[in-house]
């Protein structure tokens, strides 16, 4: 049902206040701007963020603008104009929920509304280019409209790994009618992509309105559509629906397609229920996170396995609430950490007070609060206006915990907070190269204090790390260097992990590397559960497929010749990760793969 937490003690950092700082996981880091906060005066609201890959932090807000800031909180005076672009389209673009996609080639989609002479709201989204300036290739001079029905809103955007756009949100015939939701695909450079649904869209009806909050692409390039119902009074859901990768629904997810999660069934009284964000687990499960309660508004989350039904090893029976004091609250936004754990970030109010503060919250990969963060798994950071709120967070490449978001003003916030690994100060000079058939990994340390040895780490995705390595520390300040012989095709990411002798860990920051970046061997799908598929053998040489655990051992061996695609039989493996290793001609490539 749910499990409620009454917080009745609380941290409140005072902006511009001298106190000493602690390097405790959860604690505002002093480092950054002042005491740890950064405010800009600035005519802007919302401010969600994106992180690109080099730290540098993509800030978008009021309509068509986009800033840009180093790591220091600082503006990136090398973008636009001082750090700041905008884009006006002649006044007729607004904003639509701020959704916004970084492409692996550095190019920005946001999306946004058209606003047409007749009185129809169109979605739209437009393209810019690395440095912001609009990138005319895309649409019609950076610009595609679509409209589907009178009203047209934007709730969420992914990219597919082939460079199509899928767009997901809300649709009304007339303003007083109710809302319906639409997923529709663009191609790379604009247009809609027939292939798709129905000429390239898909509406999907409800007995009640019900509109879309987020948006998540698969790994198996399938979608997951987050919603709202939208039934006044009683017990409102959060609903998660799934589709395959041609827009039809996934009947094997919940049921025929649908999942979703009731707070407070089976109790008298009206819900304030209502999904604001989700965010897909690595192992396929999703977290949904906003606000739920009887009365009063409290944070929520709940989780879902990958097939629909709800993870009743989460919380109490699949979902949490949290209340903080006697004040409304709500989660903003989540991320998920390496280890599994989740953090929230978020706004309290209440209309007796004057001050309204950020939240900051971490949770266990079971859902429980993580006691050794801020207090008793709980950050609140008080401005020195009447109102904040942190709309984005982001976990930064050296460990710490960034958040983005509004202040009364208007004005930009920034925060920085200690993480649960902070970057070790010794660290210099990381860099990830390619050498031949290899990557050689190099690193120098200016102190080894305490330090037992260093360890290499490598991830797919740049959250899910492996150690391939580990390195006894000199113990004075040295030059370190390894090579990773068998490295993964297509792009990696490597970090040190510092282990010392007390047992703690810190973490070098994160370098990324293109191995043979040439797209030949893939498989699918992924996650699997009886078969999977290798695709893009050498038809005219025998391929050696190997599927190993996690940590080499082989389970499998089998040939394969004359043929550019092999399939796998995987029904008896347990759930959890595997290599497929694929030898040809002497080359190894190294493939991950799910067992579902």
């Amino acid at each position: 049902m749910k499990q409620i937490n009454i917080l009745l003690t609380f941290i409140i950092v005072l902006l511009f206040c001298n106190q000493k700082t602690y390097a405790q996981a959860g604690t505002l880091d002093p480092t950054f701007g002042d005491g740890g906060i950064v405010i800009i005066d600035s005519f802007t609201y919302n401010n969600k963020s994106l992180l690109q890959e080099d730290g540098k932090i993509l800030l978008f807000s009021s309509t068509g603008i986009l800033d840009r800031f180093n790591y220091d909180g600082t503006y990136d005076n090398s973008f636009g104009n001082n750090g700041r672009i905008t884009h006006t389209f002649d006044g007729k673009v607004g904003d639509a929920n701020n959704n916004f996609v970084i492409q692996n080639d550095s190019k920005i989609i946001y999306t946004g509304v058209y606003y047409q002479s007749n009185g129809n709201i169109d979605a739209c989204t437009f393209r810019c280019n690395s440095d912001g300036s609009i990138d005319s290739s895309f649409g019609i001079n950076g610009l595609d409209i679509i409209e589907i029905d009178k009203l047209n809103l934007i709730r969420g955007i992914v990219v597919q790994t082939d460079g199509k756009i899928v767009v997901a949100g809300d649709v009304r015939k007339e303003y007083n009618d109710q809302y319906r939701t639409f997923i529709y695909r663009l191609m790379p450079d604009g247009g809609l992509d027939s292939t798709f649904g129905v000429n390239g869209i898909v509406i999907n009806h409800y007995a009640d309105e019900t509109t879309s909050v987020g948006f998540l692409l698969t790994s198996d390039g399938k979608f997951i559509l987050g919603s709202n119902n939208n039934i006044l009074g009683s017990h409102p859901y959060y609903q998660l629906e799934k589709f395959n990768s041609d827009g039809n629904v996934d009947a094997g997810f919940g049921n025929n397609g649908s999942a979703k999660f009731i707070f407070g069934e089976g109790q008298s009284g009206d819900w304030n229920t209502k999904m604001i964000t989700l965010v897909l687990q690595i192992d396929g499960k999703i977290v949904c996170a906003g606000m739920s309660g009887k009365g009063n508004e409290d944070m929520a989350l709940c989780r879902f396995n990958q097939n629909g039904l709800i993870d009743n090893n989460f919380g109490e029976n699949g979902s949490v609430i949290n209340q903080y004091l006697n004040y409304d609250s709500r989660i903003l936004d989540l991320t998920l950490q390496s280890d599994g754990k989740i953090l929230t970030s978020g706004y309290a109010a209440r209309f007796s007070y004057t001050q309204k503060p950020i939240l900051l919250i971490q949770y266990l990969e079971n859902g429980h609060l993580d006691s050794q963060f801020g207090n008793n798994g709980m950050t609140v950071t008080l401005t020195d206006t009447l109102s904040a709120s942190a709309s984005s967070v982001h976990i930064l490449n050296d460990g710490k915990i960034l958040l983005t978001g509004a202040q009364t003003g208007p004005k930009i916030l920034l925060a920085r907070y200690n993480g649960d690994n902070v970057l070790a100060s010794n660290f210099k000079d990381i860099k990830a190269t390619q050498n031949k058939d290899a990557i050689t990994i190099t690193w120098q340390t200016l102190n080894e204090d305490g330090t037992k040895s260093f360890t290499v780490e490598r991830s797919m995705n740049a959250n899910d790390y492996v150690d391939i390595n580990t390195i006894p520390a000199k113990g004075v300040a040295s030059k370190y260097s390894y090579t990773d012989k068998n490295p993964l095709d297509g792009i990696s990411y490597y970090r040190i992990k510092e282990n010392t002798a007390n047992g703690t860990n810190t973490f070098s920051p994160v370098v990324k590397v293109v191995f043979n970046d040439n797209g030949v061997i893939s498989l699918y799908p992924n996650p699997a559960k009886n078969t999977v598929t290798v695709k893009g053998l050498n038809k005219n040489t025998t391929a050696t497929i190997r599927i190993t655990d996690m940590n080499g051992r082989e389970i499998s061996k089998q040939y394969f010749s004359q043929s550019s695609t092999a399939m796998l039989n995987i029904r008896t493996l347990a759930q959890g990760s595997y290599f497929v290793l694929v030898e040809q001609n002497g080359k190894i490539t190294k493939l991950r793969i799910v067992k579902e």
